[in-house]
């Protein structure tokens, strides 16, 4: 047995050891360290849990499958999916498009939705703004060139 090979089986059993509750942190914070495309909450390529199983394999299987699932399951991954475009794998590298039907589902989700709003209003809040700064600008000129003329 070489050396990477019994660390590795020392740190697995020492990890099978703890509670799955404590599996499934370490191994979320494991994965949000080492891969930007989960710290940043990109669209994630088709098929990278099986790509999370081979990179982590001192980790069960199935609490990988939990994490990832966790994580697809957060408003701000789903406001990513909802937006569209590129979906991304480990190494943050285009891999594969949001499909307009998966882009469609990620819009009906509560969250979302009220994300969606919120964004709305702040903008029309915004637009209002400048529309009344646009109005009140030639207002304020006359009464300051008539001020000067006096």
């Amino acid at each position: 047995m070489t050396q990477e090979t019994a660390l590795g089986a020392a740190l697995k059993s020492a990890v099978q050891t703890m509670s799955k509750k404590k599996q499934t942190d370490m191994i979320a914070d494991h994965i949000y360290g080492k891969y930007d495309v989960f710290k940043r909450f990109k669209p994630l390529a088709v098929g990278i849990d099986q790509d999370l199983i081979a990179a982590l394999p001192q980790y069960d299987p199935v609490l990988i499958a939990r994490v990832l699932a966790n994580h697809c399951r957060r408003p701000r991954y789903l406001k990513a999916l909802a937006r569209g475009g590129k979906r991304f794998d480990l190494n943050n590298r285009f891999k594969g498009e949001v499909s307009p039907e998966e882009q469609a589902i990620a819009q009906q989700h509560p969250a979302v939705r009220q994300a969606l709003a919120a964004q709305a209003e702040r903008q029309a809040a915004k637009d209002a703004g400048q529309t009344s700064a646009a109005e009140a600008t030639p207002a304020e000129t006359a009464e300051t060139s008539g001020t000067a003329a006096e």
